[in-house]
């Protein structure tokens, strides 16, 4: 006898699955950038095109958060992430922009921090489902 799963746990359990997503998506990024300055320097495209894509899982989260009643409690953490995720574009472009090395240097710790910070949302999201 199959028990019917209620359409709020299964949006619970895609939102979950999706921050699960971001820190894996995060170190790759990490993982590639290294690649890139100690292997083969024609990774940094690929990781620009992986960091492109990082809106997609992010931004997901903050639209489900928004959208759904049983996922508002994530949206603090959805929106901290996504400002995480635009404050590390704009260190990179900002820092190209001006020459301002210090800027793109920022690029870097910022990565950790988010990072971290989605590991710690994935664990909340994991917590209530």
């Amino acid at each position: 006898m199959a028990i019917p799963v209620h359409s709020g746990s299964r949006s619970r359990q895609l939102f979950a699955l999706i921050s699960a997503s971001v820190p894996v998506l995060i170190f790759a990024q990490v993982l590639l950038a290294g690649l890139s300055l100690y292997y083969d320097s024609s990774l940094i495209d690929v990781h620009k095109a992986l960091g492109m894509f990082l809106v997609l899982p992010i931004g997901a989260l903050v639209f489900m958060a928004l959208l759904l009643s049983a996922l508002r409690t994530n949206l603090l953490r959805a929106m901290i992430l996504l400002g995480l995720y635009g404050l590390q574009l704009a260190l990179m472009s900002i820092g190209r922009e001006t020459g301002s090395g210090f800027l793109q240097a920022l690029h870097v710790p910022n990565a950790f921090i988010m990072g971290a910070f989605s590991d710690f949302a994935a664990r909340q999201a994991r917590r209530h489902t």
